[in-house]
């Protein structure tokens, strides 16, 4: 224990009160109802995700939309043809008593920067779900399927998933608030966009993680009878649904999205999509195959050897008869 002397003169010490670390924490932008994305399922590195989140949609949607140029940047100003600058003169200096004016330019810059930079808007933005192994990516795309919908097909047909932390890329349509209002109301916009005009079949996968009060029975009752109100032609068909519903449940938030063919895609798991499992069961099949052949050939061999042997064995008893 130091003395009270000692820590009376560190406090009063001006050294000691400026070498003191200060941590600031920034405050990351939270799962809201409103927003839409991509929601992302990870085993353990979450940082590692979040990074490889970034780096597949940057890349998809520069192809898709073009190189992104955020809003309200500021264009460079062009010197003018015969400046001072270009002509390599010197450019004049201001004088030592104007110092206050620029000073009072430099923060009126520098305050308008940080105005602009706090109301800029990023394509992608991850945002905290305070759910593990959970990550979402806001997105300010107006069809975030869309984009989707490429990374899947270009990853199944490519075979290179791009990713390695990164399990599940679920692209989210609608989020709202966990309970069965909001969650009802926020479907029901959302199916007159996809369930109003044909008749089709549907499935409802409903997922939920610290949340122990939406039910899966209720929601998927609930859900159903709202999509046979939209058209009394569609269909249940948990096999090979033409339409998927996604429900997923994060704590007080729920996330909605309805996707084409989305158990067709292995449910979008980059890693199934990338080493599909069809391929390798069907390369067993052939092997198995083709080794039951071969058996099948050798049995026949060892028959025909065992009947010509015996045939031999014949001809040699009658052979030893006929002697004696």
């Amino acid at each position: 224990m130091e003395p009270a002397s000692k820590k009376s003169k560190m406090s009063k010490n001006v050294k000691f009160n400026n070498n003191k670390k200060k941590y600031f924490h920034a405050r990351r932008e939270l799962l809201q109802p409103g927003q839409r994305g991509f929601f992302a399922t990870c085993n353990i590195n979450e940082k590692a995700c979040v990074r490889e989140c970034y780096n597949l949609l940057n890349h998809y949607a520069d192809i898709l939309y073009g190189s992104e140029k955020p809003e309200n940047e500021p264009e460079k100003e062009q010197p003018e043809e015969g400046a001072a600058g270009d002509a390599g003169e010197d450019v004049p200096k201001p004088a030592a008593g104007g110092t206050s004016d620029d000073d009072d330019d430099l923060e009126a810059a520098a305050a308008k920067c940080r105005e602009m930079l706090s109301h800029r808007k990023m394509r992608f933005q991850n945002v905290d779900t305070k759910t593990t192994n959970c990550v979402f990516i806001r997105t300010e795309l107006e069809d975030p399927v869309a984009l989707g919908k490429h990374i899947i097909n270009d990853i199944a047909t490519t075979g290179k998933s791009m990713s390695r932390f990164v399990l599940r890329l679920v692209p989210i349509e609608a989020v709202c608030r966990a309970n069965m209002t909001d969650i009802i109301t926020a479907a029901g916009y959302l199916f007159d966009k996809h369930f109003l005009k044909e008749p089709t079949s549907y499935s409802i996968i409903f997922n939920h993680r610290y949340n122990q009060q939406i039910k899966r029975d209720e929601i998927i009752t609930q859900l159903a009878e709202l999509v046979n109100s939209k058209n009394v032609g569609n269909k249940v068909d948990l096999k090979k649904a033409k339409k998927s519903i996604i429900v997923e449940v994060l704590r007080g938030s729920c996330l909605l999205s309805v996707i084409d063919n989305y158990l067709e895609c292995k449910k979008f798991n980059l890693a199934e999509l990338a080493n599909p499992s069809d391929k390798k069961s069907a390369g067993e099949g052939d092997s198995k195959s083709e080794t039951s052949e071969v058996a099948n050939g050798n049995d026949k061999e060892q028959v025909e050897s065992s009947e010509k042997s015996q045939s031999n064995d014949d001809e040699n008893k009658d052979s030893t008869e006929n002697d004696k």
